[in-house]
């Protein structure tokens, strides 16, 4: 056909011809020009408008979140009603501007506003309505619905927003949730698709936010152009969270967060043969729910700032030197090593030396404590004592048999839970870059110098001595939904000398009910505690600086006290630590005192 085009005509028929030939072909472009027009020119608009009236949406349905009870069922943690600020982003043509729409409108700052969209708004569906603010005010609801004709693509949709119900009180034990961060992400892939949901941050609330949160749910849905919900195509129902029960007695909780009076310190309280805890105290503490909203930024800068650490758990992350309380363990080490016998005396002038050294270590009583064996050197805190039984162990065989009750390594209770220092020669070349020597070992005998536990560790430690040689894995969960989960973990610690539990639960009676014990103000008849007092020095100084150092309430020496009972058949094991409180005797064993008391009278009886 190309040659035929080409050629040129030789007459006027011939030209007649060819016009005639091709005059189909061109009816036929000219007509399909004129179609191609109007479909892109004239009918587009109408394609278009038709195309945006059945557009197909996914959105996601998220559970609601399980409820957290006490160990009588009380309620500790729920879900309530709250009204949030979403955004479609596709009817919204500049971003920036309605931020700061929404900015001027709400009074919040442009840039708390920027990070919460980038934080929540998903690439991966834009499409999907996204939540920029959670829990709004009557007031910022009021003024929204004022402005929503300048604010498109906005809407006020209800959702659920956690709750706890005993707020700082239960703090250190339900923690809070909060809003997920590329931190979270990070760490767990899987929290990308909950970008609009509040997540776990502390406490029970995050070891268990997979159980608590539940599975998220999805719907299909049409909508016409301006974003109306025309019919629902298809709902896949969420799975909500399952509750929790844990151990905890809110009530004796409440009661001993009372007695502490607003001192800085830690408490936890443990049954023995169980495991279960039954109180577990940080102070001071915090509001749970001030971190659930941005409506409380200025409080919750408070709290990260804040001088006295509310947000950090005392409990089971709190390093404290054991002091005293660690002499039990001292001297069960040293008749396990054969090192002394029970009955075997010392003089105990005040004063200990090293042979080559002529520094004195000094016990804290003025003269000493005279003549002493080991159940005096118990009740009455002999320093001098304990520093010849470490000396003698050396510092190879006291570590590995603490280790045997849980010191230096975490009870599993939860997360973040510190491990504590259990010194070794090992440990101070790697941490502190110097050899071990004889003072170290010494100071180690009355829990001072490198050595340092939790409140955690010290209860489940005790624990063993109230068992008779049984270490007990703590637990704080007693049911998941209505499955029960109350499997018991002991783990028996074997001694050459089982009467060596007997003599050593005497000294701690002792300590109590004697006369001479440091702890004799707690004594009464009814209920018989065994325990041991602890002062724990925060900073070595000589005896001309002591009175000076008293004076700045931050350098005072903490005071411990743990104990347990009834001695005959322990229901509960208690540990308090008041930090700077100088007397474990004045401070801290009352408030141990007033928990056994409590749950013998609560559970008991």
């Amino acid at each position: 056909m190309s040659s035929f085009l080409n050629k040129k005509p030789k007459n006027i028929n011939e030209v007649s011809r060819i016009i005639i030939f091709l005059s189909p072909f061109a009816i036929l472009l000219i007509f399909a020009l004129v179609q191609i027009i109007n479909l892109t020119l004239i009918k587009g608009e109408d394609f278009k408008t038709q195309a945006d009236s059945n557009r197909i949406y996914q959105s996601k349905i998220y559970p609601k979140r399980g409820f957290i009870f006490d160990t009588n069922n009380i309620l500790l943690a729920e879900n309530i009603i709250q009204q949030d600020l979403k955004i479609t982003l596709e009817y919204v043509e500049e971003i920036d501007l309605i931020l700061t729409k929404i900015s001027n409108v709400l009074d919040i700052d442009y840039k708390i506003l920027e990070k919460n969209f980038f934080l929540r708004f998903s690439k991966d569906n834009p499409l999907e309505p996204f939540t920029l603010i959670k829990n709004l005010t009557e007031e910022q609801i009021a003024k929204i619905s004022v402005n929503l004709s300048e604010l498109p693509g906005t809407e006020i949709e209800a959702s659920f927003s956690r709750n706890v119900v005993h707020d700082e009180i239960s703090a250190p034990v339900i923690g809070y949730v909060g809003n997920i961060s590329k931190e979270d992400i990070s760490k767990n892939l899987k929290l990308k698709k909950f970008t609009n949901q509040q997540v776990g941050k502390a406490g029970i609330e995050r070891d268990f936010d997979p159980i608590l949160r539940g599975k998220i749910g999805f719907r299909v849905q049409e909508r016409d152009s301006k974003g109306q919900l025309i019919k629902n195509i298809s709902i896949d129902p969420p799975e909500n969270g399952r509750d929790l029960r844990l151990s905890i007695d809110i009530n004796l909780q409440k009661k001993l967060y009372k007695e502490f009076k607003g001192r800085k310190g830690a408490l936890v309280a443990i049954e023995p043969k169980t495991g279960l805890i039954r109180a577990l105290i940080s102070s001071p503490s915090y509001d749970p729910n001030l971190l659930n909203t941005i409506n409380n930024i200025g409080k919750v800068k408070q709290l990260f700032s804040d001088q006295n650490s509310p947000l950090f758990n005392r409990a089971i992350a709190g390093q404290y030197p054991p002091a005293s309380t660690l002499k039990p363990f001292v001297g069960l080490a040293a008749l396990e090593a054969n090192s002394i016998t029970w009955d075997a005396e010392i003089i105990d002038s005040g004063e200990y030396y090293v042979e080559g050294d002529e520094r004195p270590y000094k016990g804290w009583k003025d003269g000493g404590h005279g003549i002493v064996n080991m159940k005096k050197a118990i009740v009455e805190s002999s320093d001098v004592y304990f520093y010849s039984l470490a000396y003698d162990l050396t510092i190879g065989n006291l570590s590995p048999f603490l280790q045997k009750f849980g010191f230096g390594s975490t009870s599993g209770l939860t997360q973040n839970e510190s491990k504590g220092v259990l010194p070794s020669k090992k440990w101070k070349l790697g941490y502190v870059g110097d050899f071990w020597f004889k003072g170290d070992t010494i100071n180690m005998g009355i829990g001072q110098g490198y050595i340092s536990a939790t409140p955690i560790q010290i209860a489940v430690a005790y624990s063993v001595l109230a068992n008779k040689g049984e270490l007990i894995q703590p637990r704080i969960i007693e049911s998941i939904g209505n499955n029960e989960t109350l499997k018991i973990s002991k783990e028996p610690i074997q001694i050459s000398d089982k009467k060596n539990w007997d003599r050593i639960e005497s000294a701690l009676i002792g300590v109590v009910e004697a006369s001479n014990g440091t702890a004799q103000n707690i004594f009464k008849n009814n209920i018989r505690i065994a325990g041991k007092t602890g002062t724990a020095q925060v900073k070595s100084i000589n005896d001309k600086e002591y009175e000076l150092i008293r004076e700045n309430e931050a350098l005072r020496d903490h005071a411990l006290f743990v104990g347990y009972g009834p001695v005959k058949n322990p229901s509960l094991t208690v540990v308090a630590i008041i930090e700077n409180g100088e007397s474990g005797s004045a401070v801290a064993a009352p408030l141990v005192r007033s928990a056994i008391d409590y749950y013998v009278d609560n559970y008991e009886k």
